[in-house]
């Protein structure tokens, strides 16, 4: 890592997709000599790397809906545009629904989001066994179904960021924390770092599931909380096949895709506390397999062959904070996007970027403003994994 340079138009604090993609648009725009501040020894090494890889559309808030189409779109014409293999694969999320409420709500989000050009279905049990036959569909009434939906290479995705970013002229420097924001008045002037401090007249708060502590300097409140999620994976499964999409019970909160070929089982534990546990709890395993087998019989031939944990960065809407704050200048907001981080990288990378040059971006993210919570604003997003 060579010496941190004295000054630069903007630093990111956090390479993990979300501020890798924002330092490879802002590059893409002309903005040269973007720094990027990572405590981790390379980019995605934090909640990047254990990212289930998940990429939807299917969103309760239309705004969301929005995003995740528009990164969608950037993430068909990926490896054409960073030259790689491809790294997204439209198989398609399947929402099972097995009670009325769910399914009712479903059925209306499918109309709201085949208003905004999304190719949902809406399916009954039999349909969603003829896209997935070994489907136990005895207690359920419907599921959706959109084949825009799919699945996505985490690693490949920051890396290829990293890649054409530094091509662009961006610096990253890992293994380097930062500590600290140097103030003038109400306004942000520089990053404090292990290796010393920068001046800049603008700082992308990307930092994960540790963006409050990096807000918090600048005096800002951002209800950003850090929240223990699990996934685990089987050995290989003769029905973890390219076609499979990700399946998503809603009944019992589990889902699963293929992996390595096996399948990835997720779940979001309710009662998880906040904080930045990453150790496994494999008593949890049974409260996911026991489900996961009711929806799908072929897994209880199925080995479990690893598992680990990465963290959410949850806010009290499950929406992202996309923005300045209002009372400090020099500060951009990219964080709280509760388990949406990676599908919607490409987006908000876009979006940041044209907030910063051109001054507001091409898409109305005042929703996602962080003075909504004060002013009890927020809209909560529903479909949460």
């Amino acid at each position: 890592m060579s010496g941190l340079p004295a000054t630069a138009p903007v630093v990111i604090i956090g390479a993990g997709c979300i501020g890798a993609s924002i330092a490879y648009e802002l590059g893409r725009r002309g903005v040269k000599d973007v720094v990027v501040i990572e405590k981790e020894p390379f980019a995605g090494a934090g909640s990047t790397s254990k990212a289930a890889g998940g990429i939807r559309a299917q969103f309760s808030t239309p705004l969301n809906v929005r995003i995740s189409m528009m990164s969608i779109a950037r993430f068909k014409t990926f490896s054409d545009e960073m030259e790689t293999d491809p790294v997204f694969f439209p198989v398609g999320y399947l929402f099972l629904l097995g009670d009325p409420g769910s399914w009712a709500t479903f059925q209306r989000q499918a109309d709201m989001q085949r208003s905004l050009g999304l190719p949902v279905q809406t399916l009954s049990p039999e349909g969603a066994r003829e896209i997935v036959p070994e489907l136990n569909i005895e207690d359920l009434l419907g599921a959706t179904f959109c084949l825009d939906d799919g699945l996505g290479n985490p690693h490949e995705v920051t890396q290829s960021y990293v890649t054409r970013a530094r091509q662009l002229g961006a610096v990253f420097h890992f293994g380097d924390a930062a500590r600290g924001l140097v103030m003038d008045g109400g306004r942000v002037t520089g990053v404090r770092t292990a290796s010393g401090t920068i001046s800049t007249p603008m700082v992308v708060n990307a930092a994960g599931p540790h963006a409050a502590e990096v807000a918090a300097w600048a005096g800002v409140d951002l209800p950003v909380k850090a929240v223990r999620r699990h996934c685990f994976t089987t050995e290989p499964l003769p029905m973890a096949r390219e076609s499979l999409p990700m399946i998503v019970d809603l009944k019992s909160g589990v889902y699963m895709h293929r992996e390595s070929g096996g399948l990835l089982l997720g779940y979001a534990n309710p009662e998880e506390p906040e904080g930045f546990n990453l150790s496994v709890n494999w008593d949890l395993l049974e409260r996911i397999v026991e489900p996961a087998m009711h929806r799908v019989p072929a897994l209880e031939a199925a080995e479990v062959s690893n598992g680990w944990a990465g963290l959410y960065e949850t806010t009290p809407d499950h929406n992202s904070v996309l923005g300045p704050p209002r009372n400090v200048a020099g500060l951009m907001l990219a964080n709280g996007f509760s388990g949406h981080g990676f599908m919607h990288a490409p987006a908000v990378g876009q979006l940041i970027t044209e907030w910063i040059v051109d001054g507001k971006p091409s898409l109305d993210l005042s929703p996602l403003r962080l003075e909504r919570f004060a002013e009890q604003q927020a809209t909560v997003e529903a479909n949460v994994i």
